[in-house]
């Protein structure tokens, strides 16, 4: 396989995650930063985990206060909601609203189903190894990154 195979791979990748960012977007009616959001909160409720403003400013690289605005914005908006966390009484979780949640699914139109599939195809050292591989493209388009 050539650079150029290599290459046009990722290409048609980078093609795909972006249609279906679009998708998403327009589904939720959201901008490019707030379908981050979303998709941050959709995912850490898929592996039951919690998420609090400081884990969505470590993941954005934003200030805490930058974040809660954010937060703020994305509850009126009827797309997020804060709820008592319940192993720490001084803090809130920040969860998808049902609304979000039932129209996030749907414009994923089976694509969580379809990834899940593949991977359920491949052996345990495939999927280690593909986890290598992605970890590889993801580092190198870092060190290409402006301040890496």
């Amino acid at each position: 396989m050539s650079d150029l195979d290599l290459l046009g791979a990722l290409t048609r990748l980078e093609g795909a995650v972006a249609a279906l960012r679009a998708r998403l977007r327009e589904r939720l009616e959201v901008s490019q930063g707030d379908l981050t959001v979303i998709q941050f909160v959709a995912r850490a409720e898929t592996a039951e985990r919690t998420v609090r403003v400081k884990d969505l400013a470590t993941h954005l690289g934003l200030t805490g206060p930058a974040v809660t605005g954010l937060v703020d914005r994305l509850e009126r908006s009827g797309h997020l909601c804060r709820v008592p966390n319940p192993d720490d009484g001084r803090s809130r979780r920040i969860e998808l609203t049902e609304a979000t949640r039932v129209a996030y699914a749907a414009a994923m139109d089976g694509t969580n189903q379809h990834l899940h599939d593949l991977m359920a195809s491949f052996s345990e050292r495939e999927r280690a190894r593909f986890v290598r591989i992605v970890d590889r493209v993801v580092a190198a388009i870092d060190l290409g990154s402006p301040g890496a």
